[in-house]
C-alpha cells in the first residue's frame, strides 16, 4: 500500500532546481510547478516496470497469465475462438513465445505510464548535501520548501527503495500495482529520501476527483502551500531575494552557509 508523507506524521517536503529567474518568477505568480515525464528522468530504471517472466514456470502463474493476456487482445481486437484457444495453448506450453509476449507488454507499459504520468520529486531533508549538489547546480540553486497542509502536497507518496527490482505478475493491473512501478527504486538512491506527487495528464486521466492533474505541463498549487524559498550556498542570494519580494513577499527566503569546519550546511530562520 503506498504511503503518504503527511500519513507518517511530515508536514514539509523540499524540491532541489537550479535557479533560473523567468522560470521562478513564473512559478510564483502562476502558483504551479512543473512535472517531470517519467521517460526523461535521470535513473534509467525509474518508472520502467518489467514484468516478471520467472513466474511462468509456475503451471498455476502461467494459467492466470495465459487468461489475462487472451482476455486483453480480445479487448483490444476481436478474436474468433479457436484463434482463442491457440493462443491460450501457445501461452501455456510454449515459454519462449510466452516470455516474447512478456516483454512485448512491458515495453508497452512503460511507453502507457510516460504517456499518462507525470511526477514531482522531493525530499525530507533540505540539508541533504547530495540533493543540493545533484539538483540544484551544485550549491548555486535553491531548495523550494511547500507545506502538506493543502490538498495538493498531502498526497505526496513515498518511494520505496529495495535492493532487487521489483516483480510484477503481468496481470496484475490494480492501483497498488501502477503506483509501484510509479514509486519503485533501487536502493542506492536511498540516500534521497524521497516523495512524489504522481499527477495524471488531463487527456488521458481515470474518471476520479480526487487524482491530481495536469493543467497542461503544470500542477496548480494552492496560495500558502510554498512556504520557503532556501539559496544555496554558493547562489547569489540577494539576486533570488530580490525577485521572490517582487512578486511574492509572502514567501520566506532562507540562506544555506557553508559550516566551514564540519561537511554540513547550515540554514538561516
Amino acid at each position: 500500500m503506498a504511503i503518504t508523507a503527511w500519513s507518517e506524521g511530515h508536514r514539509f517536503l523540499y524540491h532541489w532546481a537550479r535557479f533560473c529567474a523567468e522560470r521562478l518568477r513564473a512559478l510564483l505568480r502562476d502558483r504551479q510547478i512543473y512535472c517531470s515525464n517519467p521517460a526523461l528522468l535521470n535513473d534509467p530504471w525509474d518508472c520502467k516496470p518489467h514484468f516478471n517472466t520467472e513466474i511462468l514456470s509456475d503451471p498455476a502463474e502461467r494459467q492466470k497469465y495465459a487468461e489475462w493476456a487472451v482476455a486483453l487482445c480480445q479487448r483490444k481486437s476481436p478474436m474468433p475462438p479457436y484463434a482463442q484457444e491457440q493462443m491460450r495453448k501457445t501461452l501455456l506450453h510454449d515459454p519462449d513465445a510466452a516470455a516474447k509476449l512478456t516483454n512485448q507488454l512491458s515495453a508497452e507499459m512503460i511507453s502507457s505510464i510516460a504517456d499518462q504520468y507525470r511526477v514531482y520529486c522531493m525530499g525530507l531533508d533540505p540539508k541533504n548535501l547530495l540533493m543540493w549538489s545533484h539538483y540544484a547546480d551544485s550549491h548555486r540553486g535553491i531548495c523550494l520548501g511547500f507545506s502538506l497542509c493543502n490538498e495538493i502536497f498531502c498526497t505526496a507518496l513515498r518511494c520505496e527503495y529495495s535492493a532487487a527490482f521489483p516483480t510484477l505478475p503481468l496481470y496484475d493491473d490494480s492501483d497498488e500495482a501502477t503506483l509501484l512501478a510509479l514509486l519503485a527504486k533501487s536502493d542506492v538512491w536511498r540516500y534521497e529520501n524521497e516523495y512524489r506527487l504522481v499527477v495524471q495528464k488531463e487527456a488521458t486521466a481515470w474518471p476520479d476527483p480526487q487524482l491530481l492533474k495536469l493543467d497542461g505541463h503544470f500542477l496548480k498549487f494552492p496560495q500558502g502551500a510554498l512556504v520557503s524559498i532556501i539559496t544555496g550556498c554558493q547562489a547569489d542570494h540577494n539576486q533570488i531575494q530580490d525577485l521572490v519580494h517582487s512578486v511574492e513577499p509572502g514567501v520566506r527566503v532562507r540562506r544555506a552557509t557553508r559550516v566551514p569546519n564540519r561537511f554540513e550546511i547550515a540554514i538561516s530562520q
